[in-house]
């Protein structure tokens, strides 16, 4: 079993599972806003920080949802200088945010309590979509709010997009690349539709496009962005030079990271936890769900997997620092096998899947774990 201190540790997520209103599509750990719970949430989670986080300032700091600008503004001022002393020096500090509630005092408290950048839930530009989905602003809205964020001296920003929407059109989902062109932000982020089971798209059975016009919707993204200048640096994001998301690249090189709040995950060496997704057992203290040990087999496949989703790839160096053993002794066939098949490029440093490898990723995993 290797040992928790081989891995790295330099990154926090911190989930806020509120919500002014649901997505059509969402299934992650969220609720809709209230106030008085909020509170009671913040107070919860200040005291899951103190007892499982060392409080040293972090590189990265990541805090999602849900939509963390859901909370009033004192309650984000509160919850931003409850994580001053992880955020303090860091090098990146993100928050997700919906356009509609990017204000002038919203960007003043984000910037006074360290903040440097914003992940936009943009998810389309046409506004039809927009409505259907169940997003509570308009292209023209996110535009006004990117301004807003780009004159207050916040110009690291990412967007998210997603694709393969129901009834979604090529013509749309072009007219949505190009509205992000013009929107003259350094990173964005796509995301295919996945139709979850509680969620309103899951309950009324809503179905995603068929596999091919998925496909050739992200292979469009992928030559659109490419030609912008945005480089493809993982599987799913893009962006300018320097502006790759440092907190998501820890998780892409498996590093260790702690998360916090309810229904986060975490990492600490051989082992991997989630936490609850009840209220009730999260404010009783219950914080962690399940924990699972991970065996070493399970380490250096998770690794290989991750470190393959990237551009960069798996750095041979570093698997043979954490593992005591060369990745190419470990899957000696998979590796071959791969580059037979043009799917991974292994050079002196580096094992990386090649623009096809990457198209089949999940085919290319398959060979790792026979």
């Amino acid at each position: 079993m290797c040992a928790a201190a081989t891995f790295k540790n330099q990154s926090l997520y911190v989930h806020i599972p509120f919500c002014q209103g649901i997505c059509a599509y969402c299934d992650f750990t969220r609720v809709r806003y209230h106030a008085g719970l909020a509170d009671q949430y913040l107070t919860q989670l200040a005291g899951e920080l103190e007892q499982r986080v060392p409080r040293q300032a972090m590189e990265t700091v990541y805090i999602g949802g849900g939509t963390p600008t859901a909370l009033s503004l004192g309650q984000l001022r509160r919850l931003l200088d409850m994580l001053k002393p992880y955020t303090e020096g860091a090098l990146e500090v993100t928050i997700e945010a919906n356009p509609e509630a990017i204000k002038p005092e919203l960007i003043d408290i984000l910037l006074t309590g360290g903040v440097n950048r914003i992940s936009l839930g943009l998810q389309s530009c046409d506004d039809q979509i927009l409505k259907q989905i169940g997003r509570r602003h308009t292209f023209d809205q996110a535009r006004q709010a990117i301004r807003l964020l780009q004159q207050a001296g916040l110009t690291n920003i990412s967007c998210d997009l997603i694709y393969s929407l129901p009834g979604q059109t090529r013509e749309q989902w072009t007219a949505t690349l190009q509205g992000v062109l013009s929107l003259n932000i350094p990173h964005c982020s796509l995301y295919s539709l996945t139709i979850e089971e509680h969620s309103e798209f899951g309950r009324t059975g809503q179905q995603p496009l068929d596999e091919d016009t998925e496909a050739s919707m992200y292979f469009e993204a992928v030559q659109v962005l490419k030609q912008a200048g945005y480089q493809h640096y993982e599987i799913s994001n893009f962006a300018f030079a320097g502006y790759a998301s440092r907190h998501n690249l820890h998780y892409w090189r498996y590093d260790d990271f702690y998360g916090v709040g309810l229904g986060a995950s975490g990492k600490l060496g051989a082992f991997r936890y989630d936490n609850t997704r009840n209220f009730q057992d999260y404010f009783q203290g219950r914080w962690i769900a399940e924990k699972i040990e991970l065996t070493r087999e399970d380490q250096m496949f998770e690794m290989v997997m991750m470190n393959l989703r990237t551009a960069a790839g798996l750095s041979l160096i570093e698997f043979e620092r954490i593992f005591q053993t060369p990745v190419t002794s470990v899957y000696s066939e998979a590796i071959q096998n791969g580059l037979r098949q043009g799917w991974l490029h292994l050079d002196e440093e580096h094992l990386a899947a090649t623009d096809s490898g990457m198209a089949l990723l999940n085919t290319v995993l398959e060979e790792f774990l026979d």
